[in-house]
């Protein structure tokens, strides 16, 4: 099956999906739209994958959600319909409903190729769309012959436009798990200190101010360590805000994909207090690695993978109080609770590994491709 990928970059913890559904699919082409983004600081990595970057205008916006605001790359592909025509691919996937899926969209109606739609979004962080936005989504959804969406927050959004319940297809995201499962899950405590660990972007989106704010109420905060792995616009403001707070602060910056596992495996647990995530496959890797995760129920990862009180603890963050009480709740645990947790947690992710995706993947593909 000759399969086109429409997609804005690859990111490294995406490449192992990508890989595994062109082994499946036996050809596959990927079109992307930029190398990598700017405020990336990704190694780039195609090995493995036929790719094309396209020739594309780019802007910066700025997208404003439920209490944040962040600066992003709008990248309209001018070349899709002669790439395609290049291709001629049997099945099209597009992810997101912009320019890409128009021009997909049409030369799948002009050559009887169907199209999957791959909507990476969730009702939450979509409620703040407008009018316009609303009505062109609507015509896509109406030429489109199939939707992906990661979980129930997906399908919940595009339900909304009354799209077929049997055409859209939930299918979460993942990663390479096999570097994290295979952590040890009894570890020694580095020292006294109880160990947190923040995966992410810096930014107002991710509510890493939010946690600070929560760590900083902690009756016993000096005796509570918090790496921050990640780096972005707020470090140097919250670096110069906790500087003198008595926090145990860790700012570990940006590091390598591959050096990730590391950080898990010397941490107790994970907070995820984000204010808005389509996934968020920082919750993938804790599981993996055995860390329950303090996350917040806005993360789609969280509201498909994390159970309270069996592997990890969910918050509304929207109070520094609800995201206080959920490391509370974590820090009470005595070590054997947290060893059946850590238990629950790898198992609850075991299931989710690339090539178990891509099968899933390529099993719609070809049902897709049958009844066209």
């Amino acid at each position: 099956m000759r399969v086109a990928l429409l997609t804005n970059f690859i990111a490294p913890y995406r490449l192992p999906v990508f890989r595994a559904l062109a082994l499946q699919v036996g050809e596959m082409r990927v079109l992307l739209s930029t190398v990598m983004e700017d405020n990336r600081a990704w190694a780039v990595d195609w090995s493995g994958l036929d790719v094309v970057v396209q020739r594309t205008l780019t802007a910066p916006r700025t997208w404003r959600g439920a209490g944040f605001r962040e600066r992003i790359q709008l990248h309209i592909p001018l070349d899709t319909a002669s790439q395609l025509e290049r291709f001629q691919p049997e099945v099209i996937i597009t992810g997101e409903f912009g320019a890409r899926s128009l021009s997909a969209v049409r030369y799948g109606r002009r050559h009887r190729v169907p199209v999957i739609l791959w909507a990476t979004l969730t009702d939450r962080l979509e409620a703040q769309r407008g009018q316009l936005r609303r009505a062109l989504r609507n015509w896509l959804l109406r030429r489109v012959d199939r939707v992906i969406v990661n979980g129930e927050s997906g399908a919940r959004y595009i339900r909304l436009f009354r799209y077929p319940h049997a055409r859209i297809a939930q299918i979460p995201q993942t990663t390479e798990l096999r570097p994290f499962l295979q952590l040890p899950l009894q570890r020694r405590p580095s020292s006294a200190a109880r160990h947190l660990l923040y995966v992410g972007s810096v930014s107002e989106r991710k509510g890493i101010a939010l946690l600070l704010a929560a760590m900083s109420q902690l009756q016993e905060h000096q005796r509570v360590r918090l790496d921050i792995v990640g780096d972005g616009p707020l470090r140097v403001p919250l670096e110069e805000q906790y500087r003198d707070s008595g926090l145990m602060l860790n700012w570990v910056g940006n590091v390598q994909y591959d050096e990730l596992p590391r950080w898990y495996g010397e941490a107790e647990f994970l907070v995820f207090p984000t204010l808005g995530d389509e996934w968020g496959l920082v919750v993938n890797e804790a599981l993996a690695a055995g860390l329950p995760v303090i996350g917040s129920s806005y993360s789609q990862a969280v509201e498909e993978l994390v159970r309270c009180g069996e592997n990890g603890w969910v918050f509304a963050p929207e109070s520094v109080g609800a995201v206080q009480q959920a490391i509370v709740s974590a820090l009470a645990c005595d070590p054997a609770s947290v060893a059946t947790m850590r238990e629950a947690a790898r198992s609850s992710v075991a299931h989710l590994e690339p090539t178990a995706i891509a099968r899933r993947m390529f099993s719609l593909l070809q049902q897709t491709r049958l009844e066209y």
